[in-house]
């Protein structure tokens, strides 16, 4: 197995891991109350959405043995995620502003127009 097969290799394992560990998780959130699916809903989206990240990870074989490591990797990377999570915020904020921003001027625009 020359060096390419063998990357590829170590990031179809890590990405079908993660799958694994999606799956888990998924059976976890179904055997609960309907209130404790609505509560979790963030936590479905954001795992959801980093198992799509490494469904076409390119790792060099040291980062995906390292990630591999991780005892529950999908949870270890929405944790780390939740601490750094202010920017989110701080980016809808920015987009709401924006989308005001955009219809007063549209606004203005239209109802110039109309005298």
């Amino acid at each position: 197995m020359d060096y390419q097969e063998y990357r590829q290799s170590l990031n179809q394992k890590l990405a079908e891991r993660v799958e694994r560990e999606l799956a888990d998780f998924r059976e976890d959130i179904l055997s609960k109350s309907p209130q404790e699916i609505y509560d979790a809903a963030y936590q479905i989206i954001l795992k959801n959405d980093i198992a799509e990240c490494f469904s076409d990870a390119d790792y060099s074989p040291q980062a995906a043995k390292a990630l591999m490591k991780s005892p529950n990797l999908l949870q270890d990377i929405y944790e780390e995620w939740i601490e750094r999570e202010d920017s989110h915020m701080d980016e809808l904020r920015q987009t709401v502003a924006d989308f005001k921003s955009y219809m007063v001027k549209t606004e203005k625009i239209l109802s110039g127009k109309e005298r």
